[in-house]
């Protein structure tokens, strides 16, 4: 099936509610479809006005009135199991359906591996391409492989886990010969029958409580947490964190360290995680300590209970006004702290 709309009010289709119309919304079911729309002649105009494959939006910022591209949005919501041994189950999962749905779906069944993602507006085939992360876990983690349209060659392909350069918040999709080119149609994850709960990271452990290998309670844990500090979607425009971690070098770092002391702020306080490439700071943190948390300009604003997140506060805001308050945040993160943020939200 293909369903084409035309001047479609951007404000319903990603979280942050901003924009003007979108030239084209295409509805699609299946790889054939896709097929069908970049081959055959009477979809020639949707074509040349390009193609831009979204899920539900929770990762764009659209900072022009209207969008003249065609925007590619997955209707299917199957999920299929390919296999099943001992220890876990194998299935195929749609790139339609929302990411929390089928967390929703595992928890209820007792399949471990996703239970930390609960919450985390999106859909299956936009947390294969970005590689969405919250208390210790990456969608990557369960990812077997990914199955893709090519839209230059018209034709499917097949990418394993091996090959997705995973990475914090990265994916293979991501980069220039990739992005928008491969449109995600299925998500093959693995999932574990045995409980591996994953509470090591911030107050995950201490909500939880003592039922820890209780999925659901896990998953109403994380719920809880994210709901306290986050604002609701659908109520509050948001994209969730606006910016990635910084990950600095280790010489980095220690100057990093110096002009947080020379500020007079204890350099001990600073959430700090070792990685390959050296320390993995908190945006969160620094834009906190900065001084942006709660701060609002115009139709703008930083949430309170979470800096790294940015809101169209009464649904007034434009997509310039948000991304001019995001280019303050970093110009003045730079400026103290010698941080260079960069934003997770893509621009459009």
């Amino acid at each position: 099936m293909i369903e084409i709309k035309e001047n479609v009010s951007l404000t319903g289709l990603s979280t942050m509610m901003t924009g003007g119309n979108a030239r084209y919304v295409v509805y699609w079911d299946t790889a054939e479809d896709l097929k069908i729309l970049v081959t055959e002649p009477q979809y020639v105009d949707i074509l040349a006005a390009g193609l831009k494959p979204v899920g539900e939006g929770s990762n764009l910022l659209f900072i022009t009135d209207d969008y003249r591209g065609a925007l590619l949005k997955c209707a299917c919501e199957n999920v299929c199991k390919i296999s099943e041994d001992e220890e876990s189950v194998l299935f195929e999962v749609s790139a339609g359906l929302s990411l929390d749905e089928l967390i929703n779906r595992c928890c209820n069944s007792n399949l471990w591996g996703v239970e930390n993602l609960s919450l985390i507006p999106g859909t299956v085939g936009a947390a294969a391409v970005q590689n969405v992360g919250a208390y210790g876990v990456e969608f990557k983690d369960v990812v077997v492989g990914v199955n893709c349209f090519d839209i230059e060659d018209a034709c499917r392909r097949y990418f394993d886990a091996e090959e997705l350069n995973y990475g914090y918040r990265d994916s293979l999709f991501k980069h220039e010969s990739y992005k928008d080119r491969m449109v995600v149609t299925s998500v093959v994850v693995r999932l574990s029958k045995y409980p591996i709960p994953r509470l090591t990271y911030g107050n995950l452990a201490e909500t939880v409580g003592t039922d820890k290998d209780n999925i659901c309670k896990i998953r109403d844990a994380v719920v809880r947490l994210r709901n306290n500090k986050l604002p609701e979607v659908g109520i509050v425009g948001s994209a969730g964190s606006f910016f990635k971690n910084p990950i600095v070098s280790d010489k980095h770092f220690e100057e990093i360290v110096n002009c947080v002391t020379d500020r007079g702020i204890d350099a001990s306080t600073m959430p700090v995680y070792d990685v390959l490439e050296g320390k993995k700071l908190s945006a969160a943190w620094l834009i906190d300590k900065a001084g942006w948390k709660g701060v609002t300009i115009g139709h703008a604003g930083v949430w309170p209970s979470q800096p790294l997140v940015l809101v169209n506060i009464d649904g007034q805001a434009s997509g310039a006004e948000i991304a001019g308050l995001a280019s303050e945040i970093c110009r003045d993160v730079k400026d103290k702290f010698s941080v260079t943020l960069e934003p997770e939200v893509e621009y459009l």
